[in-house]
């Protein structure tokens, strides 16, 4: 066989392990959301920058509990979670820094469901509040679309209630 031809199969075949391992992932992420039903919503403090901007951490925690609350999820104060097994959450991150100019923004958002695990190889180490299901986004918005943001966080809390909804399908087949 030829350079290229070897390059072409080591190339597919490096391809075909990526694949096989991000399947792997997503799959184990959707396997830990099975049987949950109760769980908080904790957002992160915004900075000053959001704020300013009009985006407020109540809208993000109430377009949170309206899609958790639909997939049928009870929704618990954080204190509450806490006596419940796993303690679940789901986390909400937004974080954003102005340019110099203050028209544009970096955000980054991050959206983790969080519960508390055991470690497989000593079930008496716990730990508290592991991420078992994310996904992020980052963009550039200019001050006057910052209310953007919100549509995206929307977007990925979605993305979980979807996910949810799968793993508690598998699980009552």
């Amino acid at each position: 066989m030829d350079c290229k031809i070897k390059s072409i199969i080591f190339s597919i075949f490096i391809l075909i392990i990526g694949i096989n391992a991000k399947a792997q992932v997503l799959n184990q992420s959707l396997q830990s959301l099975r049987g949950i039903n109760k769980a908080a919503i904790v957002v992160e403090t915004f900075n000053q920058n959001l704020h300013d901007s009009g985006l407020k951490e109540e809208e993000i925690r109430n377009d949170a509990w309206f899609e958790l609350q639909s997939a049928g999820i009870t929704i618990l104060n954080e204190k509450a979670s806490h006596d419940i097994s796993g303690s679940p959450y789901l986390y909400i991150n937004i974080g954003a820094v102005k340019s110099k100019n203050d028209n544009m923004y970096a955000v980054s958002i991050n959206v983790e469901f969080r519960q508390d695990v055991l470690l497989l190889r000593d079930d008496k180490i716990k730990y508290y509040g592991a991420s078992t299901w994310s996904r992020s986004s980052i963009g550039i918005f200019t001050k006057d679309k910052i209310s953007e943001v919100r549509k995206f966080t929307k977007e990925i809390v979605a993305s979980f209630v979807k996910d949810y909804l799968v793993a508690n399908k598998m699980n009552n087949n």
